[in-house]
Formats: structure tokens, sequence, C-alpha cells
């Protein structure tokens, strides 16, 4: 059952926020055609190497293979050098 305790609207909202901007980077810095998925998710990564957080990029451009790129930061925490960093 989900706690309604540690809900916070106002978390959500700026958690989708920073995935839109992320999206819209990803895009602008690719290219990209409005017919390619772009998904972005915040994970806690469970491997001992990593610092805790990630942050979990798929690009799906239509006909050509899926890609994944991970930063290891959080959402909220990316910047536009982020996205460029991790898709060069």
């Amino acid at each position: 059952m989900i706690s309604l305790e540690s809900f916070n609207p106002k978390e959500t909202v700026n958690l989708k926020q920073a995935s839109d901007s992320v999206k819209n980077w990803v895009r602008h810095y690719l290219s990209l055609t409005d017919d390619a998925i772009v998904t972005v998710s915040e994970i806690n990564c469970r491997d001992k190497k990593c610092p805790g957080v990630e942050t979990a990029i798929l690009i799906m451009p239509a006909g050509q293979p899926t890609r994944l790129v991970k930063i290891q930061r959080s959402l909220k925490d990316l910047q536009f050098s982020d996205i460029k960093e991790a898709l060069q």
C-alpha cells in the first residue's frame, strides 16, 4: 500500500518539469524527429559502484536501434552540459 504521507505534489511537479527539460535537451542535441521516443527515469542504483541515484535516458528513434544512456546524477541536478557529455 502506498503511503500518502510521503506524497508531495510539488515534488512530483518538479520532477515532471525536470524530466520534460531533459527530454527536450536530448531531442535538441540529437536533432530527433517527432516520431522518436525519449523516456527519462530516475533510479536508485543497487550496484555498489554507483553513487546511489542515477538518471536513465532511453532514446528510441523510429527505425533505429534503441540507446540507453545513464548519468550518475539525480534528475533534478542534471544540466544541458551533462546531456551533451553523455551523448557524445
